[in-house]
């Protein structure tokens, strides 16, 4: 990886930070769509109320665009 030589150590930093949260959410988006799918079939199905379920999801969701 080629960093520019005008980059501070803060933006050098910044950027790294950036690559590793773009490859964690590609790593994580098949668990977060997989997730996403079987929490809807579990409120299709009835298995779950929604109310406490979209609580849930909530963080979920959450979680994931702090990543």
């Amino acid at each position: 990886m080629v960093l520019g030589m005008a980059m501070s150590m803060k933006e050098q930093l910044l950027f790294i930070w950036l690559l590793a949260v773009l490859v964690a959410s590609f790593v994580f988006r098949h668990f977060w769509a997989s997730t996403f799918f079987v929490l809807a079939r579990a409120v299709a199905l009835n298995l779950v109320c929604l109310p406490g379920l979209a609580k849930f999801v909530v963080v979920i969701f959450g979680l994931h665009f702090l990543l």
